[in-house]
């Protein structure tokens, strides 16, 4: 009787002062691994600003990685199929970046024709990725936007991010733009944006930028010592990242 009190004591105790934060952290960190591996930590900062990069690679992206790492702060490129340059995506994790998946050629009506359309070419982006680097991303950016009207309707929209939310993955917009694609010619006007729409976006910032452009790798350093002089940590997205999604 009194080895079964102990016991039974011993397994009180060992509820008590049990970590069960341990499970929830280590599932954290297995899907962020999906993205990129190596040791992630949660920002104690409530500051956070997460650089994305859109429809490379290209011959630019080896310049932006190695402007990204002389400032040692981390990026995630959303990334498409149909370059000469996919082989740089296996660059962009060993130089400690994310991938995500965005399209396979980025042609918006063929994409939004269907769901089924959809899911196809996001798994041939998917295979490409896996091909070149070996890692399976799990987070995603709907060409255009998931507020995009070129080539969708709002129901199909509405249902695809319903779809890939049920599928495991992550979509993730953003809330500050260099319009870098959309207008703006310059270096200058494109950090201009970027400043303008910081002021409104609150403590988590997802900048949009574009590694097809060269005015991209001018106007970078500018962008990362803005965010820098503001207080902001630099993190790259994974699936737990927190995400924002348009409304449309």
């Amino acid at each position: 009787m009194k080895k079964i009190s102990v016991i039974f004591l011993g397994f009180i105790i060992s509820i008590l002062f049990a970590q069960p934060s341990f499970a929830a952290e280590n599932n954290y960190n297995m899907a962020y691994s999906t993205i990129f591996p190596d040791n992630y930590t949660p920002p104690k900062n409530p500051k956070v600003v997460y650089l994305t990069f859109d429809d490379g690679p290209t011959q630019y992206t080896p310049q932006i990685i190695e402007i990204l790492n002389e400032y040692d702060v981390p990026a995630t490129f959303f990334v498409v199929g149909n370059t000469g340059y996919t082989h740089y995506m296996s660059m962009i994790l060993e130089n400690a970046h994310a991938i995500g998946l965005h399209s396979y050629d980025h042609d918006f009506e063929r994409i939004y024709s269907s769901r089924e359309a959809f899911f196809e070419d996001l798994q041939k982006i998917d295979d490409i990725v896996f091909d070149e680097t070996g890692e399976r991303s799990m987070i995603t950016r709907f060409p255009g936007g998931s507020s995009v009207e070129r080539g969708a309707t709002k129901e199909m929209m509405k249902q695809l991010k319903k779809d890939v939310i049920e599928k495991g993955y992550q979509f993730f917009d953003w809330n500050c733009d260099s319009a870098d694609t959309n207008g703006v010619k310059s270096a200058d006007s494109a950090l201009s944006k970027i400043k303008a729409m910081e002021k409104t976006s609150g403590d988590i910032v997802i900048v949009l930028m574009h590694d097809t452009k060269k005015i991209t790798p001018e106007y970078l350093p500018g962008v990362i010592e803005y965010f820098q002089e503001l207080g902001y940590d630099f993190k790259p997205l994974c699936l737990n990242s927190p995400a924002i999604h348009h409304t449309w």
